[in-house]
């Protein structure tokens, strides 16, 4: 056989081959395993479960050192919220388990409805974990309320609304740039709308959750700025500057009723 024979025979053994394995290739990459999925729900936290609990059990940890910024903790008191700590850990799995199950009983895990399925079935406890188990409505922020002392709580409180106030004037501050560039506004005009917002900031009276937060808070800030010609002289201001405000005032008008109803606005 001469060397254009040898060479096709080659070329026809080799892609044959190549031609073999593309399909199983291709149904390998729509396949997913248990291990797949649980990466899905662990990706920000190790990937794995034994990572992940170890990741939670040091936040527990953290707990304790965010709580100390404000007032210092006892140990009977530490192994209270570590119980606690312990207990949404272990809901939290329990949550996961649930969903393996439901996982493992799919029919098949082989084409791209089911791995949209499984992957839909993961991502809300991926959400959980990157908002954090020990938050607002979990056993650690129950217990916390219920060892502490009035006066414990007392400071606990005021450092998490100075916390949260500091947060809110330097958000403020990022939808100022964003408005002003609509607005053509000057750097003294900046300022001075900075300030009024940086007054408002220090007049909160309450910590939204963590879940509120997004979407409130852009609203907070359009009846901000629409506050600010009853409050204030606003001849810094012209006829189309105003304009603009008013039109993210009307935004606002029809969330005032439950911003006021939570306490974030009077």
């Amino acid at each position: 056989m001469n060397r254009f024979g040898w060479f096709g025979l080659f070329s026809a053994i080799l892609f044959g081959t190549l031609g073999a394995v593309t399909p199983a290739r291709c149904l390998a990459q729509n396949q997913i395993d248990l291990n797949q999925f649980d990466s899905w729900i662990f990706q920000r936290h190790g990937r794995d479960e034994a990572r992940c609990r170890s990741t939670l059990k040091k936040e527990i940890e953290l707990q304790f050192v965010r709580i100390e910024q404000s007032t210092p903790l006892t140990e009977r008191q530490k192994d209270a919220l570590r119980l606690a700590g312990q207990g949404d850990i272990k809901r939290f799995f329990d949550r996961v388990n649930d969903a393996r199950e439901t996982f493992l009983k799919m029919e098949s895990k082989d084409d791209n409805q089911n791995i949209n399925e499984a992957y839909q079935l993961a991502s809300p406890l991926q959400q959980e974990l990157t908002r954090g188990l020990f938050g607002e409505g979990s056993l650690m922020q129950k217990v916390t309320r219920y060892v502490m002392t009035e006066e414990q709580a007392t400071e606990l409180e005021e450092r998490q609304l100075k916390q949260f106030r500091a947060q809110v004037e330097a958000q403020s501050k990022v939808f100022l740039a964003t408005v002003g560039r609509g607005m053509a506004l000057t750097a003294k005009q900046q300022r001075r709308l900075q300030e009024h917002f940086r007054n408002k900031a220090q007049q909160i009276q309450k910590v939204l959750s963590k879940d509120q937060q997004p979407g409130l808070q852009q609203y907070v800030f359009y009846i901000w700025i629409s506050e600010l010609s009853d409050e204030e002289d606003i001849s810094f201001l012209d006829e189309e500057q105003l304009q603009v405000i008013e039109k993210l005032a009307e935004r606002a008008r029809a969330v005032r009723p439950m911003l006021k109803q939570q306490g974030f606005i009077e």
